[in-house]
């Protein structure tokens, strides 16, 4: 049995019921569905609050300022703690991206004899030198492991036993909870960082890269790498996505980029419009989507709204 947690907050809402049907429909061996976010969002999962974890966003911010990219780290962390914050919860998780919809039925943990489960996990061919910098700050004898492929696919099953000993190989090197070690590592300039050193310039850290090169150095025993087919960033019609063209295809786990439309209808609805490319990838064989909402919106108009938003929520007094 495997529970399911998918982090999200209010910009989710036009994918997450999307992304709760697709991992009952897909996943093997399924638990319960549980979704991190603030304030409740849907009624299709169980709700754990974000008030149960030992950091705020506020924490965050003490930390590393108000920018764009303090939402996207803080819910990086809250991924990595959630399963020590549910009681209730599986001795193995999977992390998946609430804007990431799984099509076929799909095995993401296997038991055998040995301690814990064994997990599957997908590949993709990214390659971004600021998330190994950040690794090498943060545990300096955990370096890439493998050059070929990468653990960014949107969804990561995560195991309990692991990341205590993650947490207690960083807390051991940095002398401080994880999560303020990994967002210290995040801070002052990175050699790998080109042009704006700021937190509002390129991403500093990966979750998913933190923990798959953390497993093949030290659990190798306890993952399988088994390649699905994905389609990792959506970037054609969803009908009246005027914000940005996109004319290279949506971008696949094998870094090629395709056009699994061969015509581009129009919706008036965003639901309908994801709905018909949902379907569309089911047929065409793939495993999972990811309809990240940058490409959708258009990354200016993400940033504006990922900045009013830790804005709004750092000044709410409630």
């Amino acid at each position: 049995m495997i529970d399911v947690v998918i982090p999200a907050h209010e910009k989710d809402i036009e994918t997450l019921d999307l992304c709760i049907s697709g991992v009952k429909n897909s996943v093997k061996m399924l638990g319960d569905v549980y979704v991190v976010s603030r304030n409740k969002l849907t009624d299709e999962a169980k709700w754990i609050p974000e008030s149960f974890f030992p950091f705020s966003i506020e924490d965050v911010v003490s930390m590393i300022g108000k920018h764009w990219r303090t939402c996207w780290y803080y819910q990086q962390l809250l991924k990595m703690y959630t399963i020590f914050v549910q009681e209730d919860i599986t001795s193995s998780v999977l992390v998946v991206d609430s804007d990431t919809v799984f099509l076929r039925k799909t095995d993401f943990i296997e038991e055998k004899n040995i301690p814990g489960n064994v997990a599957h996990f997908n590949i993709g061919r990214e390659h971004y030198a600021p998330y190994f910098e950040h690794l090498d700050r943060l545990l300096p004898d955990i370096r890439k492991q493998v050059m070929e492929y990468s653990g960014i696919t949107h969804h990561m099953v995560f195991q309990k036993d692991i990341l205590e000993s993650l947490f207690e190989d960083v807390e051991g090197v940095h002398g401080c909870p994880f999560w303020q070690a990994f967002l210290q590592c995040t801070l002052g300039n990175f050699s790998s960082v080109i042009g704006d050193q700021s937190h509002s310039g390129q991403g500093r850290a990966s979750e998913y890269e933190i923990y798959f090169n953390y497993c093949l150095a030290k659990f190798p025993n306890r993952m399988n790498i088994r390649k699905l087919k994905s389609i990792l960033a959506y970037k054609e019609s969803l009908g009246g996505n005027e914000n940005e063209e996109f004319t290279i295809g949506s971008r696949t786990n094998d870094d090629k980029h395709i056009q699994t439309l061969k015509e581009s209808p129009e919706f008036d609805d965003i639901q309908d419009a994801l709905k018909y490319a949902i379907e569309n990838s089911r047929e065409q064989g793939y495993d999972s989507v990811t309809f990240q909402k940058h490409t959708r919106q258009g990354i200016e108009g993400y940033k504006k709204d990922s900045e009013d938003y830790i804005m709004e929520v750092c000044d709410d007094p409630n």
